[in-house]
């Protein structure tokens, strides 16, 4: 990114901010928690400071900014996400929006090479942009359990949706009929969901019972009301997670199911794949945004995974159709 003359730059950074002052009065507009509400009203008017520096150095460009309206999709498309993922999630996307400001800044600031007042402005604002990824940052971790929760949902899908699909797709190679794949795929999806749901079970006691040993061991002389709440909510993590994984992991597995219940086996199996692949894509996105990494990439990523999974089962089905001649009709 060069910075120069040309004010493509401010025009892009101006509906950037008007955009982002816009959601957040939306957010603030929506939001009960006093404490989370009086910080969008803040952001809101920070990013109303930002935008009219922005507009400032336009005009000053001859730039009519009049014309110049916030993201429209992009507001719409926030506000979409939003009722979807709910507050923890989108807090998330916000600070990851924060973080990505920040360095389109510091690039814009790092390569102009004129006008030291204008520059020192510029890295106010990006100082600005930081104590709004540390306000998001905070209440990230104050939002924690419920980020949890909806990761393990996503994880138990996502497992359901390659499980299966890579199940059905071998089958495929040596069953015809595809209503007897898809029943193949119901009983795939009950004996996976058994297994995830058993394994998470194990694998969260396991880690509640330690936390509630560490907690016994602290309070050893003495339990407050407040100790004995927090050994009554270990006691139930390992129902709630058992509970999360076996409702996802069955939503996962539906997806490349119905396809087969519903149409012949190649013309199935090609539904089935473009499903998984969308449904993994998205799935894996929004795990992405609860772990603050890359969404994009992380998303294409599990989907392409998906796909190599569900080629490498369709192959050793052709392999033991043609070596072996097995076929079921």
């Amino acid at each position: 990114m060069v910075a120069d003359s040309n004010p493509k730059y401010q025009v892009k950074f101006l509906r950037d901010e008007l955009t982002d002052m816009i959601f957040y009065t939306y957010l603030f507009r929506k939001t009960e928690d006093p404490e989370l509400k009086e910080n969008f009203r803040k952001l809101a008017t920070t990013e109303s400071e930002h935008a009219n520096f922005w507009g400032q150095a336009l005009k000053s460009s001859n730039v009519d900014v009049n014309k110049i309206t916030y993201r429209k999709f992009k507001y719409f498309f926030m506000k979409l996400l939003r009722n979807i993922l709910g507050k923890s999630l989108i807090i998330n996307l916000l600070e990851h929006g924060e973080y990505q400001s920040i360095k389109k800044y510091k690039a814009y600031l790092d390569s102009y090479k004129q006008d030291d007042d204008y520059k020192k402005k510029v890295n106010d604002l990006i100082i600005s942009e930081m104590e709004h990824e540390e306000i998001f940052a905070n209440k990230i971790s104050m939002s924690a359990k419920n980020i949890q929760k909806s990761r393990d949902f996503l994880y138990g899908m996502s497992d359901g949706l390659v499980e299966v699909l890579a199940t059905l797709v071998g089958l495929s190679a040596i069953i015809t009929s595809h209503i007897d794949i898809a029943l193949s795929g119901v009983v795939v999806g009950i004996s996976g969901t058994f297994s995830m749901t058993l394994g998470a079970y194990l694998a969260q006691k396991s880690e509640s019972e330690y936390k509630i040993a560490m907690l016994n061991r602290k309070n050893i002389f003495s339990k407050s009301k407040g100790v004995e709440n927090m050994i009554q909510q270990y006691s139930s993590e390992a129902t709630n997670s058992a509970l999360n994984t076996a409702i996802s992991y069955v939503l996962g597995a539906v997806i490349p199911i119905l396809p087969f219940i519903f149409f012949y086996k190649y013309t199935a199996v090609i539904l089935s794949v473009t499903l998984v692949f969308i449904a993994q894509g998205i799935s894996n996105s929004i795990v992405a945004l609860s772990l603050n990494t890359p969404i994009f990439k992380s998303g294409l990523r599990s989907a392409l995974l998906a796909l190599g999974a569900a080629a490498v089962t369709f192959t050793v089905g052709e392999i033991f159709h043609l070596i072996f001649h097995i076929s079921l009709f």
